[in-house]
């Protein structure tokens, strides 16, 4: 492949235009065997360095893909893994993509599962067990569900969250075994459930 123009367009993102074929972008960390150096006009490359070089613009064009969805809202690594898989994007170019997106923190699980958690809590009253739960389902790394899911009840009282099912509950039902079942069901453990019911808030 002979490089007939190269416009960098990013720090460390540049627009190619080969003798032959339509131009492609690439981010010049995904290349593996070519030095990002010679990547510049008038350069040539054998079938190997090629390949590399394509290699790298697919992987850019995964990350840029990612981007669009990041651009929106927050995602857990592997919601946008599937996002990307549907979109029919090479499952080998998602990988470094996603890589590289966190480690300059624009892919973070838990600061998804903060916000998550966040957005939740408006509307629901549930304990640790079944917010654990619902971020496993989503696939958020269970290191980051425990970290963000510490954060969350260092901020929010888990017991006053228990207190406020018992009162959505309480007013659905009025037999003390269903009330127990269903703060079970919402995650709270057995002692906290025990300690509420003591209370008759």
């Amino acid at each position: 492949m002979l490089i007939r123009e190269m416009v960098q367009t990013l720090q460390g993102v540049c627009e190619i235009t080969p003798g032959a074929g339509s131009a492609f972008f690439l981010r010049k960390e995904y290349l593996s065997l070519v030095d990002p150096e010679r990547i510049c006009a008038g350069a040539e490359f054998n079938d190997e360095e090629t390949s590399d070089i394509l290699n790298a613009a697919l992987i850019y064009s995964a990350e840029y893909a990612a981007m669009t969805y990041l651009a929106r809202a927050e995602h857990c690594r592997a919601a946008l893994t599937q996002k990307l898989i549907k979109k029919n994007i090479d499952r080998k170019a998602i990988e470094p993509a996603l890589d590289y997106l966190e480690g300059v923190r624009y892919l973070d699980d838990e600061r998804f599962a903060g916000a998550w958690l966040r957005t939740r809590s408006i509307d629901h009253a549930e304990g640790r067990i079944r917010l654990a739960a619902e971020l496993a389902s989503r696939g958020v790394d269970r290191n980051a569900a425990k970290k963000a899911l510490d954060e969350f009840f260092s901020d929010h009282d888990e017991m006053e969250i228990c207190r406020r099912a018992y009162r959505k509950v309480r007013n659905l039902k009025s037999d003390s075994d269903r009330i127990k079942a269903s703060l079970v069901q919402k995650g709270f453990t057995l002692k906290e459930i025990d300690a509420v019911l003591k209370e008759k808030v």
